[in-house]
């Protein structure tokens, strides 16, 4: 049974567990897991691709699929793999480029331009390849139009994507999850994970057939490193094959076989590799070409066989993404400036809104505000793109949906928690008022999830280094958060960008270094700063090395006075 308190800064914490004594650190771990509710911890923890990846042909026009690309790769036909331009869906291009190119297949990629093209499968290069077998990857489920077009002209397009559908498109296969008539077991997968698993058939028909006599096959394995990055980085949950395709795709990240990724990796200065190192690293740097220029050059990077091509382009990755972070900061504080603290979502628009950023300043914002986050770019013309960010309890798929049957929306899909569309803007006062009817989300206080209370005696290296063996964390197993019973603040001083570094100490000598970010103007910031009496902290543990030394580190979300707990 959970716990609610609410905290000093009026945020509601909710503590799965009031236990404050663990045994062991194997007694934490089961505690842990139970509030995940893993019901059998040695089979969570021995999560493999190979006992929990079924048979590829599960899945409805798998077998189409794979022996219309054998063929193609048999008969030397040319085979066009069309991308989306986010992390999952430049890993899939590059899963399948990789694995064409090691089989010497005839082969070639499109991805779209964000401000040009939008998203998804374009007319105009299809009609540039109306020979070739074409593989929309994490694109083409709502391409009615494009595919219509397509049949018409005799293009042969084979679809992987894992968006939401409510009717099937007219293509040579569609492989997705969410089809109508297919079954429900593997829809938390990406497109990278559905990509990965159409290639696993496809080798395996390649192999069948005698297309590897003197010929060595490819490790499948290797591409894994791939579909870890494309599962973090879409936050899809990280239960089951995911979970499988994550831990083995974090070692074979690990040992630098993509040229790309280790010259991305040689920018990291962390010594372990975690799905946050996916996620808070790699992912943004590998979306900043999308959002600022071309997602085409990330591709370039994960399927380049030069040394030098590939520090080459980290090195304008790195440099996109401070210039993302620099716009992304300007355009979430004006929208913060003007947020309505009373309204149930946030939807804000501008022409000078940068069309790339928004969909993470969005993201800030739902972050931030715990409500529905809207924010739209117009140009010159009135023509608008929004991204969406929405809470647990709001599919703001059905709401895009919904808006396109009205009439309001031009277009647009997405997930339960994020989504896109397009707008004109003489329908953005439509658009408010839909989303002010639509939209009853009561007024609450943000809450903060925690796993249980520990106290500092308990911590220690081995103590949080043994907590690991959940990992990786994300999506569907969140990264453990704790709260720290009776400490007195000490220490507090501003940091950085407007960072507070503190240290948090016990009345029996033990302390432990903490931090918050970009809270120093905050009401949590000037409560660190002020507080004097025992407080509870809720946040974060890690280990940090330094010098060749480990210690414990804590981030540090939130503070409560001592009113609950032993």
């Amino acid at each position: 049974m959970s716990y609610k308190v609410t905290s000093l800064t009026n945020k509601i914490w909710n503590i799965q567990s009031l236990k404050t004594e663990y045994a062991s650190s194997k007694e934490l771990v089961l505690t842990l897991a139970e509030n995940r509710c893993i019901k059998n911890l040695d089979n969570f923890l021995n999560t493999t691709v190979k006992n929990t990846m079924p048979d590829p042909f599960v899945f409805i026009d798998m077998e189409k699929a794979v022996d219309c690309v054998a063929n193609a790769i048999k008969s030397g036909r040319k085979i066009v793999i069309f991308g989306d331009y986010d992390v999952d869906g430049v890993a899939s291009t590059a899963i399948c480029i990789n694995f064409l190119n090691y089989v010497r297949a005839d082969c070639s990629y499109e991805i779209p331009d964000r401000s040009k093209d939008g998203y998804g499968i374009n007319i105009e290069n299809l009609s540039k390849h109306k020979d070739s077998l074409i593989i929309a990857v994490d694109c083409g489920s709502s391409a009615i139009n494009e595919l219509l077009y397509a049949k018409n002209f005799g293009i042969d397009i084979i679809v992987i994507d894992h968006h939401k559908m409510s009717s099937i498109p007219s293509a040579l296969a569609i492989i997705n999850p969410y089809r109508p008539d297919e079954k429900d077991d593997y829809k938390y997968l990406c497109a990278a994970g559905l990509v990965f698993m159409c290639i696993v058939g496809i080798n395996r028909s390649l192999k069948e057939s005698g297309f590897y006599f003197n010929k060595k096959e490819p490790c499948l394995v290797d591409y894994l490193d791939l579909v870890a990055l494309a599962t973090v980085c879409d936050v899809v949950n990280l239960i089951g094959l995911n979970r499988a395709f994550v831990s083995v795709g974090l070692k074979v990240i690990q040992q630098r076989k993509n040229l790309g990724i280790d010259a991305l990796m040689s920018l990291y200065r962390g010594s372990t590799i975690t799905a946050e190192t996916i996620s808070f690293f790699l992912g943004p740097k590998l979306n900043a070409a999308g959002r600022m220029s071309s997602a085409d050059i990330s591709v370039k990077l994960l399927t380049t066989k030069n040394p030098i091509e590939a520090k080459n382009i980290a090195k304008q990755l790195d440099d996109f993404n401070k210039k993302r972070q620099i716009i992304e900061h300007e355009i979430t504080e004006k929208i913060i400036a003007n947020v309505d603290d009373n309204a149930a979502f946030i939807c804000s628009y501008h022409s000078d809104w940068h069309a790339g950023i928004i969909g993470i300043v969005a993201g800030r914002l739902k972050e931030k505000f715990g409500k529905p986050a809207i924010v739209i770019s117009c140009d010159k013309n009135g023509k608008c793109k929004a991204s969406c960010r929405s809470v647990d309890d709001l599919d703001i798929s059905e709401l895009v949906d919904e808006g396109i049957r009205r009439g309001i929306i031009s277009s647009g899909g997405g997930h339960s928690m994020a989504a896109g569309f397009t707008i004109e803007v003489d329908k953005i006062d439509e658009l408010m008022e839909f989303l002010k009817a639509e939209i009853k989300l009561p007024n609450r206080s943000q809450e903060l999830w925690a796993d249980c209370l520990l106290n500092l005696q308990m911590l220690s290296v081995d103590f949080i280094e043994a907590i690991s063996v959940l990992e990786p964390f994300g999506m569907g197993n969140r990264y453990p958060k704790f709260v720290i019973t009776n400490v007195r603040i000490s220490s507090a001083k501003i940091v950085g960008e407007n960072h507070i570094a503190t240290v948090l100490s016990d009345d029996f000598g033990n302390s432990l270094r903490a931090i918050s970010f970009k809270v120093a103007n905050t009401v949590l910031g000037k409560t660190i700063l002020n507080t004097i009496d025992p407080v509870y902290a809720l946040g974060t543990l890690s280990i940090s090395h330094w010098k060749g030394k480990k210690y414990i580190s804590f981030l540090l979300e939130d503070i409560s006075d001592c009113r609950f707990g032993a």
